[in-house]
């Protein structure tokens, strides 16, 4: 990884992209259990998506490392938002909730585009990221990051806590498994399942923010965002989310099969 970053981007995420593609199909477990997958996308030839999906975990894994990128404006010319609008900020504070579906960095795009948020998640370990040109970026008091184990720490959550009820933006992946102890929902994608840890909820309880799901995904070298609605709105019983975060998981799971890494290959060590 360190000697790919000193390559110009894209070439290392490309050479990641080939290396984790070769290996997958080297190995007899992982290019049988691909094609499996791919089998129940009846829209996609089973191979070509196989491959494709093998290359895409090699993409996410550069640019969570954002091998190759120098500096902030190497990713603001490459990301495109939808539904900009929903973030305008409120009194009431908002939870934008991610998805480990698509390109990692969805709150740092949103932060290199100029929306102030605070990162509710693991540290980052990209050797980039330790760079001056990144150092605007590494606000502690805008990355509410615990130090590696397996569930926040309550200082962070409190932490987060106050800055939704100051009608701040907190930004945090709903299916993290740091917000274990609190009950998983599985939500049944073709391919497999996304589990929903509902600790963000206890959030939302106190604090009254509303709830807005973010999904995102490349387009050749563009990373597309798309801000949806409120799932939650404040003063809103959160009675209806389920239904409407599965149909919306759904639909790009549909749309963009191959870009999502987790739905090929689960973590299954990490579920509970």
């Amino acid at each position: 990884m360190i000697g790919l970053d000193y390559l110009p981007w894209p070439w290392g995420e490309d050479v990641l992209a080939g290396l984790f593609t070769v290996i997958a199909f080297a190995q007899g477990s992982r290019r049988r259990r691909a094609i499996a997958w791919a089998s129940q996308h009846s829209t996609r030839r089973p191979w070509r998506l196989a491959l494709a999906a093998c290359a895409f975990r090699g993409r996410w894994v550069a640019r969570s490392a954002l091998v190759g990128v120098r500096r902030p404006d190497d990713l603001r010319r490459r990301v495109l938002i939808q539904g900009e609008e929903h973030l305008t900020p409120t009194s009431t504070g908002t939870i934008l909730l991610g998805f480990h579906l698509g390109p990692p960095g969805v709150d740092v795009a949103l932060r290199i585009m100029g929306h102030r948020l605070a990162w509710l998640g693991g540290a980052r370990t990209s050797r980039a990221w330790w760079r001056d040109a990144w150092l605007d970026l590494r606000d502690p008091r805008e990355n509410l990051c615990p130090p590696r184990s397996h569930r926040f720490w309550p200082g962070y959550l409190y932490r987060a806590r106050r800055i939704l009820l100051e009608g701040g933006t907190v930004f945090t992946m709903a299916d993290d498994w740091a917000w274990r102890g609190r009950e998983a929902l599985p939500m049944q994608v073709t391919g497999g399942a996304l589990f929903i840890m509902q600790g963000w909820l206890a959030l939302w309880r106190q604090t009254n923010a509303r709830v807005i799901p973010v999904l995102t995904h490349l387009a050749g070298r563009v990373q597309i965002i798309a801000v949806h609605p409120p799932l939650v709105q404040a003063g809103a019983d959160g009675t209806a989310w389920p239904e409407v975060l599965s149909a919306m998981l759904k639909a790009h799971v549909e749309r963009f099969p191959e870009q999502g890494p987790n739905l090929l290959f689960p973590a299954t060590a990490d579920v509970p």
